[in-house]
């Protein structure tokens, strides 16, 4: 283990405590800025942690639900994000088509959808990646899952042009409506 030198720590010590007096000097001569500032960051951070708590909260609200339901909970999502022609295919033997939609510039959208609580791994993603292009005609391929998405399925979306909503991601957009980044055009 590599140890810091005393003088380092020295200098250190007295760099924070020249630091914190100029604060200190600051904050008395401008007590007015300092407070807004400090009401200003107090709000900011009750902002994100509200929104947090907020977004994991909404997606808590799929770890109860069937598959067939978590479907019409994306589909959901899809329409008040701007698809259209959204619909739930409601068959078992699908081919990986759960939901099928248009983009609001016409694109032909395929999703699949996953409740999982574990992890969709890439055997998920090729089974997709062999269904939703050539049989299901799809100028973007979704896969949507409640779950964690491995690093060897990711790799492979990315080169197959799948876009991956995972927990994270999911709860963001059921927050804000909005898949930012996702959509585009495969390659």
């Amino acid at each position: 283990m590599r140890r810091t030198h005393p003088l380092l720590l020295i200098l250190g010590l007295v760099g924070l405590i020249l630091l914190g007096r100029e604060a200190w000097l600051y904050a008395s001569a401008h007590p007015v800025i300092v407070g807004v500032g400090a009401l200003a960051a107090t709000g900011v951070g009750v902002f994100v942690l509200s929104r947090r708590h907020r977004m994991r909260r909404t997606i808590a609200a799929t770890d109860g639900m069937t598959g067939a339901q978590f479907e019409h909970y994306v589909a959901g999502l899809m329409r008040r994000s701007g698809f259209r022609a959204v619909r739930v295919t409601g068959r078992t033997a699908d081919l990986g088509a759960d939901i099928v939609a248009s983009t609001s510039d016409g694109r032909r959208v395929v999703v699949q959808c996953k409740r999982y609580a574990g992890n969709v791994g890439s055997p998920h993603v090729q089974r997709l990646n062999g269904t939703a292009w050539t049989i299901h005609g799809a100028q973007v391929t979704m896969l949507v899952t409640t779950g964690r998405i491995t690093a060897n399925a990711r790799e492979l979306a990315g080169r197959c042009g799948i876009v991956l909503v995972d927990r994270d991601a999911l709860a963001t957009w059921a927050s804000t409506g909005n898949l930012g980044r996702l959509l585009s055009p495969r390659r």
